[in-house]
């Protein structure tokens, strides 16, 4: 490595028109589910236990595990009465690495009281 190619490591790998599409992406979520008055939600991303399925694989940090999905949080939240929510968050899993597979990644996870799977995915 030169001293220059050094010297530049710090920039990021994301080019800025990624960035922006990104940000137009999330911006797009939100409208979709702020016109349907589904309430985002942000849930821990550490939990004291890790998830009960026994083929995803959670990172232990100290005493907790970041989460592989939000869901246990926000079925919480819906038993608590919420009403219908969604959530644009990291989740991590281990073991999940590749060219379409990165241990980080983000999560759209959605519920909406009252619709049953082919409603959901109208």
């Amino acid at each position: 490595m030169t001293i220059e190619s050094k010297a530049n490591n710090w920039r990021p790998t994301a080019k800025l028109p990624a960035l922006q599409a990104r940000a137009e992406f999330y911006r797009t979520i939100r409208e979709f589910f702020a016109a349907r008055e589904v309430l985002e939600v942000e849930t821990p991303l550490m939990a004291a236990r890790g998830v009960t399925d026994p083929y995803i694989q959670a990172f232990g940090v100290d005493d907790k595990y970041l989460q592989t999905s939000p869901e246990y949080a926000m079925k919480r939240l819906l038993s608590a009465g919420c009403g219908s929510i969604y959530q644009i968050c990291k989740a991590f899993r281990r073991e999940e690495a590749g060219n379409f597979h990165n241990p980080e990644f983000t999560m759209l996870e959605w519920y909406r009281l009252g619709f049953d799977h082919l409603q959901l995915m109208d």
